[in-house]
């Protein structure tokens, strides 16, 4: 920081280095919230690699779609064909889609099997994305390995939420994949930018969640 040089200060010297001292803050603080940016991307990536090392050979039950962005869908779907796992749940679709409106723009022909996909229209954020998801695992009782879909700016708050909401002796087992986001695009590094305050809004709405 800037401090004082000069015994007596003339008015413009002090001001000066006041601003220059809330320059080097701001600039501070935009380094330290950029490796928060980085820091997500890789949390994503070290996900990716573990969904990808511990379903190789043991595929999941369940592949579950967040949405909200575009990509995640075909995304999902292609990994739903690399396991041979045609069961997908997708939350928080619009109420004027339907399992039809979203798959025909794909053009999958019959590598994809549209009456094992399932959509929940309730869930409008990310927090109730999870719990629409814990509630159809709930119902359906034998899926156990579930895969959830998103985006690598949206994996580290989905996992967040997830660990503050699932019941351990209920035996689950989440792995996450993201699809990868170009951050040489403008709005997609908003995004990334965005993400980190959602995070820790999320995590100051959990700390006040009261399991049921």
């Amino acid at each position: 920081m800037f401090t004082k040089q000069y015994i007596f200060e003339t008015t413009s010297t002090k001001l000066k280095r006041k601003i220059l001292n809330f320059l080097l803050f701001l600039t501070l603080c935009a380094v330290l919230y950029s490796i928060c940016c980085v820091f997500f991307i890789l949390v994503s990536s070290n996900e990716n690699k573990l969904a990808e090392e511990s379903l190789f050979n043991r595929p999941p039950d369940l592949i579950v779609v967040f949405t909200g962005d575009q990509g995640r869908i075909p995304f999902a779907l292609k990994r739903a064909r690399e396991y041979r796992q045609s069961q997908i749940f997708i939350t928080g679709v619009h109420s004027q889609n339907s399992v039809q409106t979203l798959l025909s723009p794909l053009n999958l022909g019959e590598d994809i099997d549209p009456n094992f996909l399932e959509i929940d229209y309730l869930a409008r954020n990310t927090v109730e994305n999870v719990i629409s998801t814990l509630r159809y695992l709930r119902a359906e009782k034998s899926m156990k390995r579930v895969l959830i879909v998103s985006h690598d700016y949206h994996i580290m708050r989905i996992k967040l939420i997830v660990n503050r909401l699932k019941v351990e002796s209920e035996g689950f087992e989440f792995y996450y994949q993201g699809v990868q986001t170009q951050y040489t695009n403008y709005r997609n590094l908003k995004i990334l930018y965005k993400e980190v305050f959602k995070l820790v809004r999320a995590q100051l709405f959990l700390l006040l969640w009261e399991p049921a």
